[in-house]
């Protein structure tokens, strides 16, 4: 097995990876063959919970994440989306400047948008304030950011990276039968990769004094688990996680049942490049050794293979 700092190195070597920033990375070649691999996998293990496949907003607005107490819990994560001004006299100043790069940095606008932390937010944000009259279970994909300063690994831990996401929104059995039908659909495309993981309870990383308390709740409640794959050091990769929020996003957002009451929420996230790194970890560089190298027709019968 190979370590992700020998992962990261060798397609680096080979001109498959690059960095334009610290945790903002571009791929191409075979990998981006493997990547589409993966994405396919996880988008077979969405569709078969739901057919309804999102496109999210590339942005997200203050309000929704103010909503979402997400200032309160996650501040140190944001990023957001600027512009440069329309006025002539500042766009003439960069175009003439002799490091228009600065000038440009120096003139951007005030954001009027954030870039997503995560994808379910854009779900919670489109069912606000309505009733739904029966469970709603949608997926969607897209790239999220969350900046976390020193500790920016490529493929590790991306200041931008990429997410799949499945969630439901509906009755508490609902919630808590998708996530169970979760563990086991993700747990055997584990096991079809011939990936060394584990589930574990886990916890988020709350920010603010008044919201660590939650981390703790999540652990005594068991809110929150982990897939995590372990590096043949033991040291572990959060390859998935699955989320039960309760009531949280139902009533902060006034998505209400038929019977007026809060929905329940819950939902499942992929990061696409931790996958990628997990798998190269495990097989190497080499596209021969990858296993996803089978035929499309009966790839993934694995994920038929739940009793429930």
């Amino acid at each position: 097995m190979l370590s992700p700092e020998e992962v990261v190195a060798l397609l680096r070597e080979n001109g498959s990876l690059w960095q334009v920033a610290p945790g903002v990375v571009g791929l191409r070649g075979p990998v981006v063959s493997l990547v589409r691999e993966i994405e396919s996998a996880l988008l077979e293990i969405a569709r078969g919970e739901t057919p309804d496949e999102w496109i999210a907003p590339a942005g997200v607005a203050f309000e929704t994440l103010e909503r979402a107490k997400y200032f309160a819990s996650f501040p140190q994560w944001l990023t957001a989306a600027s512009h440069l001004s329309g006025d002539e006299s500042v766009l003439a100043e960069i175009a003439s400047s002799a490091t228009p790069a600065d000038s440009a940095r120096r003139s951007l606008a005030p954001p009027d948008v954030l870039l997503p932390p995560a994808i379910c937010y854009s779900t919670y944000a489109a069912l606000a304030d309505s009733t739904i009259p029966s469970t709603v279970m949608m997926t969607a994909q897209g790239t999220c950011w969350r900046h976390e300063g020193a500790r920016h690994v490529p493929l590790q831990r991306g200041w931008a990276f990429t997410m799949r996401e499945i969630v439901c929104v509906g009755p508490e059995r609902d919630v808590k039968g998708f996530l169970d039908r979760s563990v086991e659909m993700v747990g055997a495309l584990e096991r079809a990769f011939g990936l060394d993981c584990e589930l574990v309870v886990a916890s988020d990383p709350f920010f603010a004094p008044t919201a660590r308390g939650r981390a703790a709740l999540q652990r005594i409640k068991a809110l929150k688990h982990e897939l995590q794959f372990r590096f043949a050091d033991g040291s572990p990769l959060a390859i998935a996680s699955f989320n039960d929020h309760e009531l949280f996003f139902g009533e902060a957002f006034n998505i209400a049942l038929a019977d007026g009451t809060p929905a329940w929420s819950g939902c499942v996230a992929f990061g696409i490049e931790r996958w990628l790194l997990a798998i190269l970890a495990t097989y190497g560089i080499d596209p021969a050794n990858w296993p996803l190298s089978a035929p499309a027709a009966g790839r993934f019968e694995f994920l038929g293979a739940s009793d429930t």
